[in-house]
Protein backbone atom coordinates (compact mmCIF):
# COMPACT_ATOMS: atom_id res chain seq x y z
CA UNK A 1 0.00 0.00 0.00
CA UNK A 2 1.24 2.92 -1.28
CA UNK A 3 2.13 5.96 1.85
CA UNK A 4 0.15 9.15 1.63
CA UNK A 5 1.21 11.66 0.31
CA UNK A 6 2.04 14.44 2.54
CA UNK A 7 1.30 17.93 2.74
CA UNK A 8 3.68 20.67 3.56
CA UNK A 9 2.45 20.71 7.12
CA UNK A 10 2.54 17.53 7.49
CA UNK A 11 6.03 17.22 6.56
CA UNK A 12 6.86 20.31 9.01
CA UNK A 13 5.64 18.52 12.18
CA UNK A 14 7.20 15.23 11.09
CA UNK A 15 10.49 16.43 10.75
CA UNK A 16 9.58 18.58 14.26
CA UNK A 17 8.97 15.35 16.30
CA UNK A 18 12.11 13.70 14.40
CA UNK A 19 14.79 16.06 15.53
CA UNK A 20 13.61 20.00 16.05
CA UNK A 21 14.71 22.56 14.33
CA UNK A 22 17.82 20.91 12.97
CA UNK A 23 16.05 18.11 11.81
CA UNK A 24 13.62 20.69 9.69
CA UNK A 25 16.72 22.61 8.37
CA UNK A 26 18.39 19.31 7.12
CA UNK A 27 14.72 18.16 5.50
CA UNK A 28 13.78 21.70 3.94
CA UNK A 29 17.31 21.22 2.18
CA UNK A 30 17.02 18.46 1.16
CA UNK A 31 13.62 19.10 -0.40
CA UNK A 32 14.99 22.13 -1.84
CA UNK A 33 17.92 19.88 -3.51
CA UNK A 34 15.71 17.60 -5.01
CA UNK A 35 13.60 20.74 -6.76
CA UNK A 36 17.06 22.00 -7.97
CA UNK A 37 18.37 18.52 -9.20
CA UNK A 38 15.60 16.00 -9.66
CA UNK A 39 18.31 13.83 -10.69
CA UNK A 40 20.31 14.10 -7.55
CA UNK A 41 23.19 16.11 -7.23
CA UNK A 42 26.05 16.07 -9.42
CA UNK A 43 29.54 15.12 -8.26
CA UNK A 44 31.71 18.09 -7.90
CA UNK A 45 34.82 18.02 -10.03
CA UNK A 46 37.46 16.79 -9.39
CA UNK A 47 40.78 19.61 -7.51
CA UNK A 48 43.11 20.87 -9.88
CA UNK A 49 46.39 20.40 -8.88
CA UNK A 50 48.47 23.36 -8.80
CA UNK A 51 51.79 23.14 -9.92
CA UNK A 52 54.23 23.20 -6.88
CA UNK A 53 56.70 25.99 -6.98
CA UNK A 54 60.42 24.32 -7.31
CA UNK A 55 62.30 24.75 -3.93
CA UNK A 56 64.84 26.85 -3.38
CA UNK A 57 68.04 24.90 -3.06
CA UNK A 58 69.86 26.08 0.79
CA UNK A 59 72.29 28.45 0.86
CA UNK A 60 75.84 26.39 1.00
CA UNK A 61 77.18 26.49 4.66
CA UNK A 62 80.20 28.83 4.90
CA UNK A 63 83.22 28.79 7.16
CA UNK A 64 84.57 31.79 9.13
CA UNK A 65 87.44 31.66 6.03
CA UNK A 66 85.18 33.03 3.39
CA UNK A 67 82.47 34.06 5.44
CA UNK A 68 80.81 37.95 4.32
CA UNK A 69 80.58 40.55 7.27
CA UNK A 70 76.80 40.20 6.93
CA UNK A 71 76.80 36.41 7.54
CA UNK A 72 79.28 37.33 10.80
CA UNK A 73 77.33 40.21 12.54
CA UNK A 74 73.88 37.66 11.90
CA UNK A 75 75.78 35.14 13.62
CA UNK A 76 76.56 36.66 16.41
CA UNK A 77 73.95 39.01 17.03
CA UNK A 78 71.47 35.93 18.45
CA UNK A 79 74.23 35.64 20.86
CA UNK A 80 74.74 38.76 22.04
CA UNK A 81 73.00 37.49 25.49
CA UNK A 82 75.29 35.15 26.51
CA UNK A 83 78.17 37.91 25.65
CA UNK A 84 76.59 40.77 28.16
CA UNK A 85 76.96 38.22 31.01
CA UNK A 86 80.40 37.48 30.30
CA UNK A 87 81.01 41.61 30.07
CA UNK A 88 78.74 41.83 33.41
CA UNK A 89 81.52 40.01 34.88
CA UNK A 90 84.41 41.46 34.19
CA UNK A 91 83.20 45.06 34.55
CA UNK A 92 84.40 45.55 37.88
CA UNK A 93 88.07 44.54 37.01
CA UNK A 94 88.46 46.36 34.08
CA UNK A 95 88.71 50.19 34.07
CA UNK A 96 86.59 52.16 32.08
CA UNK A 97 90.00 53.56 30.37
CA UNK A 98 92.07 50.80 31.33
CA UNK A 99 93.80 48.08 28.43
CA UNK A 100 92.28 44.71 27.59
CA UNK A 101 93.52 41.75 25.35
CA UNK A 102 91.18 39.89 24.02
CA UNK A 103 92.75 36.54 22.60
CA UNK A 104 91.01 34.52 19.99
CA UNK A 105 89.19 37.93 18.85
CA UNK A 106 87.13 36.18 15.78
CA UNK A 107 85.49 39.69 14.38
CA UNK A 108 85.85 41.53 17.54
CA UNK A 109 82.09 41.13 18.64
CA UNK A 110 83.17 40.73 22.54
CA UNK A 111 85.01 43.71 22.27
CA UNK A 112 82.20 45.72 20.91
CA UNK A 113 79.73 44.04 23.39
CA UNK A 114 82.08 45.30 26.33
CA UNK A 115 82.60 48.19 25.13
CA UNK A 116 78.87 49.35 24.44
CA UNK A 117 77.50 47.45 28.40
CA UNK A 118 80.71 48.43 30.47
CA UNK A 119 81.51 51.99 28.69
CA UNK A 120 84.72 50.98 28.24
CA UNK A 121 86.94 53.84 26.56
CA UNK A 122 90.77 52.10 26.68
CA UNK A 123 92.96 50.53 24.69
CA UNK A 124 92.49 47.08 23.03
CA UNK A 125 95.08 44.75 21.45
CA UNK A 126 93.11 42.11 19.29
CA UNK A 127 94.78 39.05 18.57
CA UNK A 128 93.29 36.79 15.78
CA UNK A 129 94.94 34.34 13.59
CA UNK A 130 92.11 33.89 10.61
CA UNK A 131 93.14 36.64 8.19
CA UNK A 132 89.47 37.22 7.11
CA UNK A 133 88.25 37.41 10.59
CA UNK A 134 90.86 40.13 11.55
CA UNK A 135 90.41 42.08 8.45
CA UNK A 136 86.47 42.57 9.60
CA UNK A 137 87.64 43.27 13.13
CA UNK A 138 88.14 47.29 12.38
CA UNK A 139 84.30 47.42 10.91
CA UNK A 140 82.53 45.79 13.60
CA UNK A 141 83.98 48.67 16.17
CA UNK A 142 83.76 51.21 14.11
CA UNK A 143 82.42 54.48 15.75
CA UNK A 144 83.06 53.20 19.67
CA UNK A 145 84.67 55.20 21.78
CA UNK A 146 87.83 53.81 22.09
CA UNK A 147 91.45 55.52 23.22
CA UNK A 148 93.35 52.94 20.40
CA UNK A 149 92.88 49.63 18.56
CA UNK A 150 95.16 47.26 17.73
CA UNK A 151 94.93 44.30 15.44
CA UNK A 152 96.93 41.60 15.15
CA UNK A 153 96.57 39.21 12.26
CA UNK A 154 98.29 36.18 14.24
CA UNK A 155 97.38 33.55 17.39
CA UNK A 156 99.51 33.45 20.65
CA UNK A 157 100.95 30.23 21.34
CA UNK A 158 104.08 28.65 23.09
CA UNK A 159 106.23 28.63 19.93
CA UNK A 160 106.20 31.10 16.99
CA UNK A 161 105.35 28.74 13.57
CA UNK A 162 102.41 28.15 11.58
CA UNK A 163 100.03 25.87 12.17
CA UNK A 164 96.64 24.05 10.73
CA UNK A 165 93.34 24.99 11.85
CA UNK A 166 90.17 23.94 11.06
CA UNK A 167 87.09 25.88 10.75
CA UNK A 168 83.14 25.13 11.48
CA UNK A 169 80.73 25.25 8.90
CA UNK A 170 77.83 27.29 10.00
CA UNK A 171 79.40 27.68 13.58
CA UNK A 172 81.33 30.84 12.91
CA UNK A 173 82.90 30.58 16.13
CA UNK A 174 84.05 27.32 16.01
CA UNK A 175 87.59 27.37 14.69
CA UNK A 176 89.96 25.17 16.72
CA UNK A 177 93.94 24.56 16.45
CA UNK A 178 93.05 20.70 18.24
CA UNK A 179 93.30 18.16 15.41
CA UNK A 180 91.66 15.56 17.72
CA UNK A 181 88.62 17.67 17.71
CA UNK A 182 88.31 18.41 14.26
CA UNK A 183 85.96 16.87 11.91
CA UNK A 184 85.97 16.01 8.36
CA UNK A 185 83.59 18.76 7.04
CA UNK A 186 85.59 21.42 8.40
CA UNK A 187 87.56 23.68 6.04
CA UNK A 188 91.15 23.58 6.48
CA UNK A 189 93.41 26.27 6.88
CA UNK A 190 97.13 27.48 7.86
CA UNK A 191 97.46 30.12 10.42
CA UNK A 192 100.69 31.95 12.44
CA UNK A 193 100.90 31.55 15.93
CA UNK A 194 103.49 33.61 18.25
CA UNK A 195 105.11 33.62 21.35
CA UNK A 196 103.51 37.16 23.21
CA UNK A 197 107.16 37.60 25.44
CA UNK A 198 108.97 37.95 21.81
CA UNK A 199 106.70 40.55 20.36
CA UNK A 200 108.10 43.34 22.17
CA UNK A 201 104.87 44.16 23.41
CA UNK A 202 105.41 46.83 26.49
CA UNK A 203 102.25 47.21 27.51
CA UNK A 204 100.43 45.85 30.70
CA UNK A 205 96.40 44.30 30.46
CA UNK A 206 94.24 45.11 33.21
CA UNK A 207 92.24 42.32 31.77
CA UNK A 208 93.22 39.43 29.15
CA UNK A 209 89.95 37.30 27.56
CA UNK A 210 90.97 34.07 26.21
CA UNK A 211 88.57 32.35 23.95
CA UNK A 212 90.47 29.78 21.65
CA UNK A 213 88.41 26.65 21.13
CA UNK A 214 90.82 24.28 23.58
CA UNK A 215 93.80 25.84 22.78
CA UNK A 216 94.08 28.05 25.99
CA UNK A 217 96.59 25.83 27.57
CA UNK A 218 99.25 27.01 24.52
CA UNK A 219 98.15 30.45 24.90
CA UNK A 220 98.83 30.46 28.50
CA UNK A 221 102.07 28.45 28.35
CA UNK A 222 103.44 31.44 26.30
CA UNK A 223 101.86 33.89 28.98
CA UNK A 224 103.27 32.56 32.18
CA UNK A 225 106.54 33.86 31.84
CA UNK A 226 104.68 37.52 31.95
CA UNK A 227 102.32 37.18 33.84
CA UNK A 228 104.81 36.37 36.70
CA UNK A 229 106.28 39.63 35.92
CA UNK A 230 103.30 42.20 35.15
CA UNK A 231 102.54 43.86 38.45
CA UNK A 232 99.62 44.41 39.59
CA UNK A 233 98.83 41.12 37.63
CA UNK A 234 96.18 41.22 35.08
CA UNK A 235 92.55 39.03 35.57
CA UNK A 236 92.02 36.50 33.40
CA UNK A 237 88.49 35.14 32.00
CA UNK A 238 89.27 31.98 29.48
CA UNK A 239 87.44 29.72 28.19
CA UNK A 240 88.18 26.14 29.27
CA UNK A 241 87.57 23.97 25.90
CA UNK A 242 85.52 20.49 26.90
CA UNK A 243 86.60 20.05 30.31
CA UNK A 244 88.06 16.64 31.42
CA UNK A 245 86.71 15.69 27.62
CA UNK A 246 89.80 17.83 26.03
CA UNK A 247 92.44 15.69 24.29
CA UNK A 248 95.13 17.11 25.87
CA UNK A 249 93.35 17.70 28.99
CA UNK A 250 96.38 16.79 31.49
CA UNK A 251 98.38 19.56 29.47
CA UNK A 252 95.87 21.87 30.23
CA UNK A 253 95.73 20.83 34.05
CA UNK A 254 99.79 21.61 34.39
CA UNK A 255 99.23 25.00 33.10
CA UNK A 256 96.26 25.65 35.42
CA UNK A 257 98.14 24.92 38.20
CA UNK A 258 101.27 26.70 37.28
CA UNK A 259 98.89 29.71 36.61
CA UNK A 260 97.32 28.91 40.17
CA UNK A 261 101.18 28.60 41.89
CA UNK A 262 101.71 32.14 40.40
CA UNK A 263 99.08 33.33 42.45
CA UNK A 264 95.83 33.24 41.35
CA UNK A 265 92.52 31.69 42.26
CA UNK A 266 89.54 30.36 40.06
CA UNK A 267 85.95 31.45 40.27
CA UNK A 268 83.49 30.86 38.09
CA UNK A 269 81.45 34.02 36.64
CA UNK A 270 79.64 35.12 39.96
CA UNK A 271 82.68 34.89 41.76
CA UNK A 272 82.28 31.44 43.71
CA UNK A 273 85.22 28.85 44.13
CA UNK A 274 85.85 26.73 41.20
CA UNK A 275 87.29 23.34 40.97
CA UNK A 276 89.46 22.98 37.46
CA UNK A 277 89.41 19.56 38.11
CA UNK A 278 86.06 18.72 38.49
CA UNK A 279 85.28 20.58 34.85
CA UNK A 280 83.21 18.25 32.15
CA UNK A 281 82.21 20.68 29.60
CA UNK A 282 83.41 23.77 28.33
CA UNK A 283 83.21 26.15 31.37
CA UNK A 284 84.12 29.98 31.22
CA UNK A 285 86.24 30.63 34.34
CA UNK A 286 87.79 33.72 35.79
CA UNK A 287 91.78 33.70 37.47
CA UNK A 288 91.43 36.28 39.54
CA UNK A 289 95.32 37.67 41.44
CA UNK A 290 94.71 36.59 45.44
CA UNK A 291 95.42 40.03 46.22
CA UNK A 292 91.99 40.77 44.70
CA UNK A 293 88.78 40.82 46.86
Amino acid sequence: MNSPVRTKPQAVRAALRRGGAPELVATGRRWLAGQLYPGGIPAPPPPVAKPRKPRKPAPPMVSAGDASFEALQKFFAPRRASYERLADAIAPYLPRDGVMFDIGGNVGYFTKVVTERCGFQGVVHLFEPVPRLAGYIPRTLEGLPLAALSVHAFGLGETDDSFQMWLGKGNLGWNTLIADRATEDMDETTVRIRRFDGLGLQVRPDLVKIDVEGAEYLVLRGLLGVLATWQPRPVLLCEIGWGTGHPEWEKELVVLDELLALGYRATDLDGAPIDLRAIERTTDVLFLPVERN
